[in-house]
């Protein structure tokens, strides 16, 4: 073990994981994907080296403490003549750990941040070398890997790839915006709006469809919603900067509203959410056959906590206190989890609106004890308690969408990711932080909205949550 502040750092005999602790916790595990172990060439106190093998050449890791922890791969390529490097670097949080992203070339930075307090925050920063996310994760992963060269990087014989990671603790996620290079500015515009950058001694490749212009020692660009992804050839080398333009969210319901309806196919649960707030926003007109449509979603049988939302607003729309306080019934059946306070506030306003009085029904349903930390954090907000019991719950929130930081979560699924939107937004504005908490739900949600967009995001059910969320009171 390597002593580090109030952490260890703890190497594998074969040198093929490398473990942070911190008060015996699991932080983050690292590891060169593929290598062949080998046995550690040299142990000191604060430093351990072993020479790993990959399937490309001779692998050099050195895990070293000096004013903070790095880790060192040097890839040799010994014989064999020039092979593409496909090369990937393993990153796995700990279990009470979320990790952040910005995997953007050169200029890469890693955050593995506390997902029920504030800090401290452990930031990794590229010194060396090139990171980009390999693909994002499939759903469940617990694991993010990152290339180490860009798309057709060639290494010859003799020829050497270095790829260095710093490591130091913030106290919070904020401290660890400002190692963010100086040209990086505001990286989410609404539609229509210019972005401006002091990038103009860069070299600068955009995207077909992105305007660019330079004026003075200013760079402006100019794009379609959704996220553009800018090539930035600073001295370093390559740096990808991605802009997202936001739509509004409308621009998002609406097609996905026709394109259900134009199918003809049955609607699932989330779908059916989804349109019932179309129509209810305007955002789209539901003929007599569309109508119908709804009229014959089974959710009784699907028994979900969305369909519970369904009944709710579906019946308030029509006006039919039976199928609200039906909705509400479905809801008391299901586990208090993330979640279901929202919905249960959604049956409340539900309820007014057709003239049931279930006033005492929803303070039971609020009352009961929550699933898990997080839920515990929704029922503490709708419930209005002081801002000391949820404050650490909801700092940890923050941590998991990222803070202000560019980037994404790789390992948060879109659904969930809709969810602790919501539940950020529910923080009371007199609260402390409240401004802070509501800039992070806003870039986490103009991310989402542009994942719609782009196509990379095709489910309904993360646009049911966010649609779910809104206007929601947090006092019965």
């Amino acid at each position: 073990m390597i002593a580090w502040d109030e952490a260890e750092i703890g190497v594998d005999p074969d040198g093929l994981a490398v473990r942070l602790l911190r008060g015996g916790h699991l932080v983050v595990e690292l590891g060169w994907v593929g290598a062949k172990g080998a046995e550690a060439s040299m142990v000191a106190d604060d430093e351990v080296e072993h020479s790993l093998g990959t399937s490309l050449g001779r692998l050099l890791q050195r895990q070293a403490v000096n004013d903070g922890w790095r880790s060192r791969w040097v890839l040799i390529r010994e014989s064999g003549g020039p092979a593409g490097v496909a090369e990937r670097v393993r990153l796995t949080p700990g279990p009470e750990y979320a990790l952040w992203s910005w995997g953007s070339g050169v200029t890469a930075m890693l955050a593995v941040c506390p997902a029920h307090t504030a800090g401290p925050v452990l930031g990794l920063r590229l010194e060396q070398g090139y990171l980009a996310l390999a693909g994002r994760p499939s759903e469940g992963a617990v694991s993010a890997e990152y290339l180490v060269a860009p798309d057709e990087a060639m290494l010859g014989n003799g020829e050497r790839l270095v790829t260095v990671l710093a490591g130091q603790w913030y106290p919070t996620l904020a401290a660890f915006e400002s190692r963010l290079p100086g040209w990086v500015a505001e990286t989410q515009l609404d539609d229509g709006v210019t972005w401006w950058g002091d990038v103009a001694d860069f070299g600068i490749s955009v995207p077909e469809g992105v305007e660019l212009g330079y004026h003075g020692g200013a760079v402006s660009m100019d794009g379609p919603i959704g996220l553009q992804t800018i090539e930035v050839h600073t001295p370093r080398g390559l740096s990808r900067l991605e802009l997202e333009w936001v739509p509004q969210l409308e621009a998002v319901l609406h097609p996905l509203a026709v394109g259900l309806l134009r199918s003809g196919r049955p609607p699932t649960i989330a779908e059916a959410l989804c349109l019932q707030f179309a129509a209810d926003r305007k955002a789209v007109w539901l003929d007599p056959a569309a109508q119908d449509l709804l009229d014959q979603v089974d959710w009784e049988a699907d028994g979900s906590l969305l369909a519970a939302a369904f009944a709710l607003a579906r019946g308030r729309s029509l006006g039919e206190a039976a199928m609200v306080s039906d909705g509400l019934r479905l809801l008391a059946r299901q586990p208090a989890g993330i979640g279901f306070g929202r919905v249960v506030m959604a049956g409340f306003l539900a309820s007014l609106g057709v003239g049931l009085d279930a006033h005492d029904r929803c303070l039971e349903l609020l009352g009961r004890p929550a699933v898990g930390r997080t839920a515990s954090l929704e029922s503490s907000l709708l419930h209005y308690r002081s801002a000391d019991f949820g404050q650490a719950e909801l700092a940890g929130v923050a941590n998991r969408l990222g803070g202000l930081l560019p980037g994404e979560a790789p390992l948060l699924g879109w659904t969930e990711l809709a969810q602790l939107i919501g539940l950020l937004e529910l923080c009371p504005p007199e609260w402390p932080e409240a401004n802070h908490y509501a800039q992070v739900a806003s870039k986490a949600r103009g991310h989402l909205l542009c994942a719609y967009v782009d196509g990379r995001v095709a489910d309904a059910e993360p646009l049911a949550w966010l649609l779910l969320s809104p206007e929601l009171s947090p006092a019965l």
